[in-house]
């Protein structure tokens, strides 16, 4: 009987993979034709500029910042490089224990000002409002408001807004000169947009001035090499595909747009959740699914936002287990949209896509493992069942990832190194042994821990940007892109 049950069980998880790998690699291949398609374009892309009145939307930018005075001025300073003609600036300081307002007030040489605020979503009270113009006449606000919260200071960020469209970046952050452009493009395309989400790529090696690459090192950490290939497997090949049929759920709290008025419509941010981010998207699905107003959320890999990840394994499991709480709320408090035909094919597939493949997948790897390993010296398995599961659970991730680091050199060119390029695909092989593993372990953490900790935001240390002159200072190395 025993030996029936781990049968049966080693039979799930096989199909469990599988069903997994087919969903990757028809992703995949949507994926590199788009890419090609994009690129055959780009020529023609090139041509079009966003500059006239008639042409384009002004955007108001939002930074919610809590303790990073490390980091909040060199986002700032890289805002002030946009290709866009009309946008405003507006840091949202959440009660930080250090310096964060002090640091931008000196930078920018703001002053004190009394403004009403209009308030359209809840949020907590503010305590002053400095205001600056800076160049190129773009107005930079700075609100120090009581601790709330992520969504919180995003409310009041909405709040003092004046344009209809409003971008949430982190303060950790870096926009490349055209990402607003490309961001703001699906918006004059289809106004059914209401909301599109940018490429996020990891900052920790990347050397920027005025909004563009100047520099691309190789990272040396091995848990940032990790995090910059499963980056580009996520923001090339799945995001991509859930375009096609308006299944997106989730735009990085990183770096997204949104109609502001469509945000407003439905209560703005729940703070009740640390998972702010995927709440507000799937919370837009429902309302306009439920009162069948056309839509579309998109999202487009040419808008990039370079963004610090942790480089210590404390921050990155605290990410990570804030990231799984999240999920696990938003799809916990939205559950009757689960195989719900009135909510079409985000009801269908990619609720349920989510539930399975992202909420449960961290307990099904590491127990499928755990169980054909056990089966395998307890003399339940076979060898040649043991190499085709391994075969399947390592050989498509490490397919995924390989394509993923080759599409990123042919869309962004930003790895202009073979020896880089092989280097990240032999680390794409080694991702199956230890770092899947770990990441799955933290996320799993996130199911113990959820009652006692879906209100609570967990800070990862901050650095400095990377500037120009680091370049010489690294110029003799020879792991250098």
């Amino acid at each position: 009987m025993l030996k029936l049950i781990i049968d049966y069980l080693n039979i799930f998880f096989m199909y469990y993979v599988f069903i997994y790998a087919v969903i990757f690699f028809i992703s995949t291949v949507f994926s590199i034709l788009d890419l090609n398609e994009y690129k055959r374009k780009q020529k023609y892309l090139n041509n079009i500029r966003i500059k006239d009145e008639d042409n384009y939307i002004p955007v108001s930018i939002l930074v919610p910042a809590y303790n990073e005075e490390e980091t909040v001025n060199d986002c700032i300073k890289s805002l002030l490089h946009l290709d866009y003609p009309e946008y405003e600036i507006i840091v949202v300081d959440d009660g930080s224990k250090d310096n964060t307002s002090n640091v931008v007030i000196d930078a920018f040489n703001l002053k004190k000002v009394a403004r009403p605020i209009r308030r359209v979503v809840k949020s907590k009270k503010e305590k002053f409002i400095y205001e600056g113009i800076l160049r190129n006449n773009i107005k930079l606000t700075l609100v120090r408001k009581e601790n709330g919260g992520k969504a919180d200071a995003l409310n009041m960020g909405i709040n003092i807004s004046k344009y209809p469209l409003f971008v949430t970046l982190d303060a950790d952050s870096i926009l490349q000169n055209d990402s607003m452009k490309n961001i703001v493009t699906p918006f004059i395309e289809d106004d059914t947009t209401i909301a599109v989400g940018g490429n996020i790529k990891v900052a920790n090696q990347v050397v920027l001035d005025k909004g563009k690459v100047v520099k691309v090192f190789s990272p040396k950490k091995l848990l940032v090499i990790f995090q910059t290939i499963e980056y580009y497997r996520v923001f090339l090949t799945t995001r991509v595909w859930f375009n096609k049929f308006n299944g997106n759920l989730i735009i990085s709290g990183a770096f997204g747009l949104f109609n502001k008025n469509s945000v407003v419509n439905i209560g703005g941010y729940d703070d009740d959740t640390i998972g702010e981010d995927m709440e507000l998207v799937v919370k837009l699905h429902s309302f306009y699914r439920k009162n069948k107003i056309p839509y579309s959320i998109k999202y487009t890999h040419n808008a990039i936002c370079w963004s610090q990840v942790p480089e210590k394994l404390g921050d990155f499991k605290g990410q990570r287990r804030r990231w799984h709480i999240g999920l696990m709320s938003s799809l916990y408090s939205h559950k009757y949209i689960l195989l719900n035909p009135k909510y079409g094919i985000v009801g269908i597939f990619s609720f349920l896509y989510f539930i399975v493949y992202e909420l449960f997948s961290c307990i099904l790897d590491v127990l499928g493992l755990a169980i054909i390993t056990i089966s395998y010296f307890a003399g339940f398995l076979n060898m040649d069942f043991v190499i085709t599961f391994l075969l399947l659970y390592i050989g498509f991730g490490v397919v995924i990832s390989v394509t993923s680091i080759v599409l990123e050199g042919y869309v962004f060119k930003h790895i202009r190194s073979n020896r880089t390029i092989f280097k990240l695909m032999c680390f794409s092989i080694l991702e199956s042994f230890g770092y899947r593993q770990l990441t799955s372990w933290y996320r799993i953490s996130g199911f113990i821990g959820y009652k006692n900790s879906k209100h609570k935001w967990d800070k990862i240390t901050r650095k400095k940007q990377n500037r120009v002159n680091d370049i010489s200072n690294k110029n003799n190395e020879k792991m250098a892109i």
